[in-house]
């Protein structure tokens, strides 16, 4: 049963993220949308929405700005954030985000739902 969640994770994504221009899409539990895949927050947050209907999974526990803080920023602050990063942890943190992964999202879809 895990492979099968696995592998209907992996189809869902893959379709999304389309074929790279080089080389094979390598998905593992480890990629992060936003570093690996290349996704901006807001393309996270309807692929996210599309995913929990597709797979059924309550969404509840679920902030994308728990993950992507920068997404919340006027230009202001995010440039902010910038000119700070080399010296604050807090902003680095900020501009990052927190992992989000296909990992994470594979064990939400057998709990039926997201824990933070």
């Amino acid at each position: 049963m895990m492979a099968d969640v696995w592998n209907r994770l992996e189809e869902f994504i893959a379709e999304d993220a389309g074929k790279p221009i080089v080389g094979r899409l390598e998905l593992t539990r480890d990629t992060d949308l936003y570093h690996d895949l290349d996704m901006n927050p807001d393309h996270i947050t309807r692929l996210m929405n599309e995913w929990a209907a597709k797979f059924h999974v309550d969404m509840a526990g679920f902030d994308i700005h728990h993950y992507y803080p920068s997404a919340k920023l006027g230009i202001g602050s995010f440039l902010a954030a910038v000119v700070k990063s080399p010296f604050s942890t807090e902003a680095r943190e900020t501009l990052g985000g927190r992992s989000l992964t296909l990992g994470m999202l594979e064990e939400a879809m057998q709990k039926g739902r997201w824990e933070a």
